[in-house]
């Protein structure tokens, strides 16, 4: 009997560090208003939360950045660019915390095909591998991968430099065998800061915009409808891509995520205004 009861206090530890099971997903069903995804087709069914944070990557920039706020603007009370031409869909950023680098690639492959010419998707991978003022799978910043795009005239395709979904060294020459530093498009020129709700509506008029936020337990069981958090102890930072703004029937934004297709509303997901400790990004003030 006392090897029994020892047995069920270890499986006791070993499911409460789990991030998502049976019983947790009924909770949620309880005491959420937003759907909340089945125990059998959640991502994260099986990994405990050490393992679950792998997949963020976001890192609140610890120093006042000398980048100029947005100029706000008279915006309308909705936008939407997901869907677009220029959305070419959520991503998938595999075992690595590379969310910073998806977001931001996000950020400048749409605006980019928006204002400029279609250059298709860049690579992630380029951040990853060659922007030495960030940690590659282990985490980035919003702000210095803009800083890196002004620097390099932009990135290369992601034809040239394909994702990995680990570190690499910063090649010299594209898979093809062309020059890397002259493939480079999307000259990005000047950066603007987004923040608030005002400020990051003001960026999204241009274009999408990448933000970082803090995640609750409770964002891995997410399924559709507007997701707000319900913690205040954080389990890491996140970054993702803003699609649209809307007042209706809250304030909240449609956000592109990269988890693959098999989370959320098929890779995509609604979070209202003011939640998660959302922080604004910076974007590229023009494009080229």
């Amino acid at each position: 009997m006392r090897i029994i009861f020892l047995l069920g206090i270890i499986a006791a530890v070993c499911c409460s560090s789990l991030v998502v099971t049976k019983e947790y997903v009924e909770y949620l069903k309880r005491h959420v208003d937003w759907e909340v995804q089945e125990y059998e087709d959640n991502i994260f069914r099986g990994m405990t939360m050490d393992e679950a944070k792998t997949l963020f990557g976001y890192i609140p920039d610890t120093e006042e950045s000398d980048i100029p706020e947005v100029e706000e603007t008279v915006t309308p009370s909705e936008i939407n660019w997901s869907g677009a031409n220029c959305d070419v869909g959520p991503q998938n950023q595999g075992n690595c915390g590379s969310c910073w680098a998806f977001a931001a690639v996000g950020s400048l492959s749409a605006r980019c095909c928006l204002h400029a010419s279609d250059k298709g998707w860049l690579s992630p991978q380029e951040l990853v591998s060659c922007d030495t003022s960030n940690h590659a799978c282990d985490g980035g910043s919003i702000t210095s991968p803009v800083n890196y795009m002004i620097k390099n005239n932009g990135l290369v395709p992601d034809t040239c430099f394909p994702y990995k979904a680990a570190k690499t060294s910063c090649p010299t020459k594209c898979v093809s065998g062309g020059d890397f530093k002259s493939a480079h498009v999307c000259k990005c020129s000047g950066s603007t800061r987004c923040s608030g709700t005002s400020g990051i509506k003001s960026c999204l008029a241009k274009g999408p915009v990448t933000i970082g936020f803090q995640v609750c337990k409770s964002f891995m069981s997410y399924k559709s409808g507007i997701y707000m958090c319900d913690c205040t102890n954080f389990e890491g930072g996140h970054a993702v891509l803003v699609m649209g703004q809307s007042d209706s029937p809250k304030c909240h934004y449609t956000i592109r995520n990269s988890w693959g297709t098999n989370w959320g509303e098929k890779g995509y997901f609604r979070m209202g205004c003011t939640t998660c400790s959302l922080q604004g990004g910076a974007v590229c003030g023009n494009v080229a």
